[in-house]
């Protein structure tokens, strides 16, 4: 084995090991969640997206060029974002595949400033970065490989010095935020990071972990549209044959990715070209996706080519959904919670939510395939905020993220919403809507935990307000009657109940009939929500 260099098969194996050592982890990880709610996702999240890392690069030749082997790990990683920790995952190995696309191998302090350049991807991709999490583990560990690297290190003492640093920025995490401190584990973005890099070190030495990354977790949609697209009235279809493929560039031509846009944007409608610099995935409806494929090829070569006729589709579904100016999507799981969101217009929803963060190709699909020409995002959950603002910088229709992180926000957002409107006067009417409502949830404890003054029993009755454990309890109707004499003021108009497929709708009628007879000023709703992991949503408004 060269241990003073990584060629393309030897990143190909670096990246199916560390993504087998953080499949194997990923449950110890999620336990390191800092808060003792049923929801702790980081090492999952990070799991599926280093895992469709993996698919990419499994599908390339054990021959691979370390350019090509870097790229469709950036782009699988890209496309298989979830949560925030997958995200920034997906940052960290982008800007590392950036670093070494114009070299055919990697030494030591080549990899150095590959660490280098995915922390600076990193921490642009975040709008207020924190200390003491994912980011300060990976740029510590970074600097320090870059100021002890020389001539003589080989790629294993690189990765071991990086490691080394590594672990002792995170055993200082919970110094750096007290949120960690007080639960008393460390951060799980970054001990999800390292266990990446340990399972890389493992790959380079010739050693294997085995996983499976044959399966994907596509959450089901509401609707159902073959190729991404809903299908609409045989007439309607301008364009007959919707048209995918991605395209590996030729080195020699210089074509960037704008001008195959604009091409193809003469040549049909709904034009996608995401990618890198050198893998590009196309998609678009075309009357001659030959002239299209003619084209492509004096760029590169093509992979995965589909070409669906839609006016035959068409007539096989009897679909119809009329184009509109402006379409909502909305994350959310639960069936009552669904129905809710369908009532109030949204055009597709995407399941999912705590514990089923979707990925940017999840939501980038559903932007590309709702029949809109603008689009609303409510991702409802702090954690898929990112992921739809990365899949928004994709797409090509205009699209907004409507910054809501709770299912009552989302509902509350979509009151303020107007058709007529346009997509920046409704993006301000459901921002400001969102403000408007304050959020508590009931679910249970995991672990025990001391949060605060309060010490938390596994199996606790835990009222969250505002995403912040406030009350513990014995029972629900106990907790519930509690965040009712917090929040309950005098300007509270508003309390509406969203009881989860756990709770019977006799015990939810039950508990709301008699917390309403101490509320007399005070109007109460209750609805079917059907939401797992948490008995009770409640929206006061």
């Amino acid at each position: 084995m060269n241990t003073t260099k990584i060629k393309g098969y030897t990143l190909r194996a670096m990246v199916l090991t560390g993504a087998g050592k953080l499949e194997m982890e990923k449950s110890k990880i999620d336990s390191l969640n800092v808060f003792p709610v049923p929801d702790g996702d980081t090492g999952t999240n990070m799991s599926l997206t280093l895992a469709s890392a993996a698919r990419a690069v499994e599908k390339l030749s054990q021959d691979a060029e370390l350019k090509e082997v870097a790229e469709a790990m950036a782009y699988g990683a890209l496309m298989g974002a979830r949560g925030n920790s997958g995200v920034i995952l997906s940052q960290l190995l982008g800007g590392f595949s950036k670093a070494v696309s114009e070299v055919n191998e990697v030494d030591a302090f080549t990899l150095a400033k590959a660490f280098e350049k995915g922390v600076e991807a990193a921490y642009k991709a975040v709008v207020k970065p924190v200390e003491g999490t994912i980011l300060t583990v990976a740029r510590e560990a970074s600097e320090k490989l870059m100021k002890e690297v020389c001539d003589n290190t080989d790629i294993v003492k690189a990765l071991e010095i990086f490691l080394e640093q590594g672990y002792k920025t995170l055993a200082m995490t919970p110094e750096m935020l007290p949120v960690l401190k007080q639960a008393g584990v460390v951060d799980a973005g970054g001990q999800g990071f390292l266990t990446v890099i340990e399972g890389m070190l493992v790959g380079f030495k010739g050693e294997k972990i085995i996983g499976d990354f044959t399966r994907e977790d596509k959450y089901q949609p509401s609707h159902s549209f073959p190729g991404n697209d809903f299908i609409i009235n045989e007439e309607s279809i301008k364009f007959q044959y919707c048209t995918e493929f991605i395209i590996r560039k030729n080195k020699a031509i210089n074509v960037t990715a704008d001008e195959i846009k604009i091409f193809l944007e003469k040549k049909g409608d709904c034009v996608l070209v995401v990618g890198t610099d050198d893998i590009i995935k196309i998609h678009v409806h075309t009357n001659n996706p030959g002239l299209v494929l003619e084209y492509c090829c004096n760029i590169g070569s093509l992979y995965n080519i589909k070409i669906d006729n839609m006016r035959e589709q068409s007539k096989e579904l009897q679909l119809s959904f009329p184009n509109k100016n402006l379409g909502v999507i909305s994350v959310s799981t639960g069936e009552g919670i669904n129905e809710i969101f369908k009532s109030l217009g949204v055009d597709y929803i995407i399941t999912g939510g705590q514990t089923m963060n979707p990925s940017t190709e999840d939501i980038l699909a559903a932007i590309e395939g709702v029949n809109a020409n603008e689009i609303i995002i409510l991702p409802n959950n702090k954690n898929i905020i990112l992921a739809a603002q990365q899949a928004v910088s994709l797409s090509s229709k205009p699209a907004k993220v409507v910054t809501s992180k709770t299912i009552p926000q989302g509902i509350s957002a979509l009151m303020a919403f107007n058709g007529e409107l346009d997509l920046l006067t409704n993006y301000k009417r459901m921002q400001d809507a969102i403000n408007q409502v304050k959020t508590c949830e009931v679910t249970y404890a995991v672990r025990d935990a001391q949060h605060g003054e309060m010490s938390i029993t596994t199996g606790q009755i835990m009222g969250i307000i505002e995403g912040e454990i406030s009350i513990v309890g014995e029972d629900i109707e106990e907790v519930i009657s509690k965040i009712m004499k917090k929040m309950i003021t005098t300007n509270v108009e508003l309390v509406t109940l969203y009881y989860g497929y756990e709770i019977t709708k006799e015990q939810a009628e039950k508990l709301l009939d008699k917390i309403a007879s101490f509320y007399p000023n005070v109007d109460f709703e209750l609805h079917y929500g059907g939401q797992p992991l948490y008995y009770y949503l409640i929206s006061i408004e």
